[in-house]
């Protein structure tokens, strides 16, 4: 699987996010939030947000920079094709990357448990 973030695995518009947050499940993590629902095309969407609780803009980039490479490293983590929504928390910018990839494993693994496995 390629390990890029194309245009077309990008949420951008306002309608896919509401319809998100309207009718998302949520994993909540120590870093970030995740909440994801299954989109019903080809391929996996994602987008990271960070508000100016996570910092200046400075750290709000370095925690959206961060959840982009965890996306695109770990697209075969998802056992169908989804819409996920990472939601930065304050801290994210200055934790061990090994413990942001670790937390970003185990939201894969709920969201494989709820969410049905592909035929």
């Amino acid at each position: 699987m390629s390990e890029t973030y194309s245009p077309s695995e990008r949420i951008r518009k306002k309608k896919d996010f509401a319809e998100l947050y309207r009718n998302g499940a949520c994993f909540r993590g120590k870093y970030f939030n995740v909440i994801f629902k299954a989109n019903g095309l080809t391929h996996s969407r994602m987008a990271a947000v960070s508000s100016r609780k996570v910092g200046g803009a400075v750290q709000r980039n370095k925690a959206r920079r961060r959840a982009r490479t965890l996306f695109r490293t770990n697209k075969a983590g998802l056992s169908v094709p989804m819409d996920l929504l990472v939601i930065a928390k304050k801290g994210i910018d200055e934790a061990a990357w090994s413990d942001v990839r670790n937390q970003y494993l185990a939201a894969l693994q709920f969201i494989g448990r709820r969410t049905p496995a592909a035929s």
